[in-house]
């Protein structure tokens, strides 16, 4: 597969390209600063982009047969919630015109899906981390609403707060999933195989180690 990758160039996005690279797949990386990725190997390329132009999302998705995007929030601003809303809106249409189905994109553990009954716990945790980093939460929330709302074959794995750390295969995946954390390597092992994997398919599960 031909794989569209948005983040790159961060800690999740290390991990996800290697483990994409590792599965047999062809990398096409969207990055505000192509050099940041060098080297690269014979079956990656380079675009450079950032995702506030809609033009350069769009023409990335050309030729691609899937997409993964691990980009949060830069900043607890106002700005990133209309950024990452018009983001997905744009990848979503995009996707579309061009025929690609599957969406792997990272989430959050405060977002919440339509109709969603949290557990006491999960509503608490969520309260707080809303009260601290309101246009974080809200600004996943809008991308998520735009992705749910479309007819993709989507999968947002929501983790609590993201470590350091490779992927080491023990995480859960689901209603159990109650941590307070996953690694890097594990949250980026399951978008990974979710590109092939249809366990997941219009979900939002949770996910922790």
């Amino acid at each position: 597969m031909r794989i569209l990758l948005f983040g790159a160039s961060g800690g999740i996005g290390h991990h996800v390209r290697r483990l994409t690279l590792v599965a047999g797949h062809e990398l096409v990386l969207f990055a505000r600063d192509p050099a940041a990725l060098a080297p690269l190997t014979e079956r990656e390329t380079a675009l450079e982009g950032d995702i506030a132009d809609s033009g350069r999302v769009a023409a990335a998705v050309a030729g691609v047969d899937a997409v993964i995007s691990v980009l949060g929030p830069t900043s607890n601003s106002s700005d990133q919630v209309r950024l990452f809303e018009e983001f997905a809106r744009t990848l979503v249409a995009a996707m579309r015109a061009n025929g690609v189905k599957r969406l792997v994109t990272i989430s959050g553990g405060a977002v919440t899906l339509p109709a969603e009954r949290k557990s006491f716990r999960a509503r608490i945790a969520s309260a707080l981390v809303r009260r601290v980093v309101p246009h974080v939460v809200e600004a996943k929330q809008r991308e998520l609403d735009v992705v749910v709302a479309s007819d993709l074959d989507w999968i947002a794995p929501r983790p609590p707060r993201v470590v350091d750390g490779p992927a080491t295969g023990r995480y859960t995946v689901g209603e159990r999933a109650t941590g307070l954390r996953v690694t890097q390597g594990d949250l980026a092992h399951f978008m990974v195989a979710a590109l092939t994997d249809d366990s997941f398919i219009r979900q939002a599960p949770l996910i922790s180690s």
